[in-house]
């Protein structure tokens, strides 16, 4: 059997996953690929943001706190990087760009050991604890999947 040397760690590993591609219902990506290329761009009437919307602030808040906690802190939100249109103009480079963004966060994560998510560490909100970020993360991820899903439900008409 193998002993977990950072169990902490481990168990926020796992939600982060969970909330990003595993659970089958309510993950970010699983949402995602429900959505056809007519939703993508669909907004609801009054509504403001369509779905590639959504994910492009996901995407770019993943690149943002992963550069503020454990980057050199260079990003603004308007930076390109982070405001990447480029990589959200199909469905499948959206995933792509997430899944990026999300492996750079996890591997940061990852090499942590359960006392160091306890240190504050840099965000655009001031410091934070680092296990607060990965929360944020974590729930960031499963509210706008359920946005995602929402609006999707709304354009195919099969919000049941």
């Amino acid at each position: 059997m193998r002993t977990m040397t950072a169990p902490a760690v481990a168990q926020l590993l796992f939600l982060l996953d969970q909330a990003f591609e595993d659970q089958k219902w309510h993950s970010l990506l699983n949402n995602l690929r429900a959505v056809t290329p007519d939703d993508w761009t669909w907004a609801p009437p009054d509504g403001r943001r369509s779905i590639r919307d959504i994910v492009l602030h996901v995407g770019g808040g993943k690149l943002m706190y992963h550069n503020q906690a454990f980057g050199d802190a260079s990003l603004a939100w308007d930076d390109p990087i982070i405001e990447n249109h480029a990589a959200v103009l199909t469905i499948p480079s959206a995933i792509e760009w997430l899944r990026q963004g999300q492996q750079r966060f996890r591997q940061s994560i990852a090499a942590l050991n359960d006392d160091e998510l306890l240190l504050p560490r840099k965000t655009h909100l001031g410091m934070k604890e680092t296990r607060w970020i990965v929360s944020v993360i974590i729930t960031h991820d499963l509210y706008h999947a359920g946005e995602i899903n929402h609006i999707r439900c709304l354009h195919q008409q099969d919000d049941e």
